[in-house]
């Protein structure tokens, strides 16, 4: 599992004993075609399946896959390399429950480039305290001579998600690191700013609709 800005990735072996639904939207991509069961009982096949966010669904049992998770508030479109990825082949969505795809409108925004350094200055700040516990804007707004309510706007418009689903994914990431780097289950959630284990699992499984223990790391 490896974390990059507002995607995830994970590969491996993919099956699923039940269906389940999760908040990020899912890119699966495989080199034989792999299978999804929808909401509707469809049947989904496709060397590429775009999961729609919270859609309920179940993967079906297949030898290894790449998966990408995306962060659904995600305000810029997919980096080129994910992009070119979905267009090098014919992609199937699993649809959800929203009228409006995703997926659909993610592919249509251009991708994200240079950050304001007033909010790459902030990020540093962020990374800073976030093994000290919660994080607010307002913590990290010093140096910026902007009010809370425009910052929150400006960080938005410059990260491509809101304050504190930045909070959430860099948590995430630094847990995953932790782990990577070693360290237990506990202690990565710990230091990644988690209240406890239990709270960095129930993260991970509402987010990726995986339990925090069956990650293997990439190293």
């Amino acid at each position: 599992m490896r974390i990059e800005g507002e995607t995830a990735w994970w590969s491996g072996t993919i099956g699923d004993a039940i269906p389940h639904r999760h908040f990020a939207a899912q890119a699966v991509f495989a080199d034989s075609p792999v299978r999804a069961i929808g909401s509707d009982g469809r049947e989904i096949s496709g060397t590429c399946l775009l999961i729609e966010p919270n859609a309920r669904h179940q993967l079906l049992p297949s030898a290894g896959a790449d998966i990408c998770f995306v962060e659904p508030t995600a305000g810029f479109g997919p980096p080129d390399t994910l992009r070119d990825r979905i267009e090098a082949g014919r992609f199937q969505i699993v649809p959800g429950a929203a009228t409006r795809s995703f997926w659909q409108d993610w592919m249509m925004r251009a991708p994200r480039r240079s950050i304001d350094t007033r909010i790459s200055d902030m990020t540093a700040t962020i990374e800073r305290r976030l093994p000290l516990g919660a994080v607010r804007l307002f913590d990290v707004a010093a140096g910026t001579r902007l009010s809370v309510g425009r910052l929150r706007h400006l960080f938005a418009s410059e990260i491509g998600m809101p304050f504190q689903r930045y909070i959430l994914w860099r948590r995430l990431s630094a847990a995953f690191e932790g782990l990577l780097a070693g360290s237990n289950i506990t202690e990565a959630a710990h230091a990644a700013g988690f209240a406890d284990a239990a709270h960095f699992a129930r993260t991970t499984k509402a987010m990726f609709g995986i339990r925090a223990s069956d990650i293997i790391l990439e190293r």
